[in-house]
């Protein structure tokens, strides 16, 4: 009996000298072990299907693990160039942004024999749980992903053009950084002038408007390796935008006709008095406002100022009946500031318009006009009481009756009793509320400018 049990004795003694041998063997020859918690069925920055991006050598890895954990932050890390322990450095290859691992390091791929003489003890064997946020590669350019194009696209953004656009900004990892969708206003800008980050301002470039398109930032062309506010450092960007409008500011006001009376002989000009329909929108559509709706047409003296520049410029040389479409930039219409409420900054407008009816205007610096000869006794017919002063009111009857009779016209489109005024005020010279022989002059009578009848 007791020979047996000596020879269990040695038989357990030799199977752990051979477990011994095992384990040591396991510890300086076998390499590292990892294992995948989960492994999203990923692409380079989750984007390009065709180009399957796992971590390579001098990739920038994010990684959390335990002791990451409780520093809150992650721990950056170039990987494959000897930064990192050889078996973080092999165990973190080929993972994807996502990708969760439990990585175990032997003691001669982490800190040997003597460890790393804090809290590592030697011959320590390592297991680290891994999480892997964010990567890239300091060669990395920007990655484009168009989600949506228009089929009409006639022009494509470049250098020199403000962009009005709204973004979502996240990391790789989904956290939302920022959003113009929040503030309710677009983003305005310049592109390829420096005014944004390097990364979005090549992103933005060969858009349509109301494009939409994905671009993808690596560190070095977003913030780098300080980040900024709520985005970490080194951290890859996504934005998600959508291209509302853009202009150069060289543009000028561009018309198209659509319809044209075949019978056309007057075209509109500086003076004329004009009643027209509109609607006006945005490049994307949005409607600001119509004539249509009120059911009435709006009326104006052409370069008066009554309008923007670019619907001034828009609505010459057009004939009654005519339809075009007139794109005014904002330069050209109510520039940076908009109109509170109803226009936004930097809106490119666009305006379908068709000309009702026009009145031809007068010369330019004329108010009044007559239709024939002028009498050679034109004071004394306005000064009916024969008292050789000329009131207001007497001035004021005479003119109305000439235009009445048909032998005068006044200005179209302006307020009569304003002209009037403004025409008894230029004969008024002393102003003392009458006109005498004297100081009556005809215009061609003037030094050249002065305003008269």
């Amino acid at each position: 009996m007791w020979h047996i049990w000596c020879l269990c004795l040695c038989a357990t003694k030799f199977c752990c000298f051979i477990l011994c041998i095992l384990l040591k063997w396991f510890e300086t020859k076998c390499a590292l072990v990892y294992i995948d918690f989960t492994q999203p069925n990923s692409s380079r920055f989750f984007l390009l299907p065709v180009l399957k991006r796992k971590t390579l050598a001098m990739s920038n890895l994010l990684f959390c693990y335990i002791f990451s954990h409780n520093r809150m932050r992650t721990y950056d890390t170039y990987v494959g160039i000897g930064w990192l322990i050889p078996g973080m450095d092999k165990g973190l290859l080929g993972m994807c942004v996502g990708e969760k691992r439990i990585i175990t390091v032997p003691p001669f791929m982490a800190y040997g024999e003597d460890g790393d003489g804090k809290e590592i003890p030697g011959q320590a064997s390592l297991v680290f749980d891994v999480a892997l946020l964010d990567l890239h590669n300091p060669k990395d350019s920007i990655a484009v992903e168009q989600q949506y194009v228009p089929e009409t696209c006639e022009r494509r953004s470049q250098v020199g053009d403000f962009l009005r656009y709204h973004y979502n900004g996240t990391l790789l990892d989904g956290t939302l950084f920022d959003s113009s969708y929040s503030r309710n206003r677009t983003y305005d800008t310049y592109i390829g002038k420096g005014y944004v980050i390097a990364g979005m301002d090549e992103g933005l470039l060969g858009v349509c408007i109301g494009e939409k398109r994905r671009i993808t930032i690596p560190p070095h062309l977003g913030y780098g390796e300080e980040g900024r506010g709520k985005i970490p450092g080194s951290a890859v960007l996504v934005f998600d935008i959508h291209v509302i409008d853009f202009h150069n500011p060289s543009d000028s006001v561009a018309i198209t006709t659509h319809y044209k009376p075949s019978n056309c002989s007057v075209l509109s000009k500086k003076g004329d008095y004009l009643k027209y329909h509109y609607n006006a929108s945005l490049l994307d559509g949005t409607v600001l406002d119509s004539t249509f709706s009120l059911g009435k047409t709006y009326n104006i003296v052409l370069g008066s100022g009554q309008v923007v520049l670019g619907m001034d410029m828009g609505l010459r040389d057009m004939c009654v009946g005519e339809k075009r479409t007139v794109i005014i930039p904002p330069h050209l219409g109510y520039g940076e500031a908009g109109v509170e409420g109803e226009v936004p900054g930097s809106a490119v407008l666009v305006f379908d318009i068709e000309l009702f009816d026009l009145v031809s205007g007068l010369p330019e610096g004329y108010m009044f006009v007559w239709h024939e000869e002028v009498s050679p006794n034109l004071f004394e017919e306005i000064d009916k009481d024969n008292n050789g002063e000329v009131l207001l009111e007497e001035f004021g009857d005479y003119i109305h009756e000439q235009v009445k009779a048909g032998k005068g016209k006044l200005a179209p489109g302006f307020d009569s009793e304003t002209i009037v005024k403004n025409m008894f005020s230029n004969q008024d010279r002393n102003g003392d509320g009458k006109i005498t022989a004297d100081e009556f002059k005809l215009k061609d009578q003037e030094p050249q400018g002065h305003d008269e009848l």
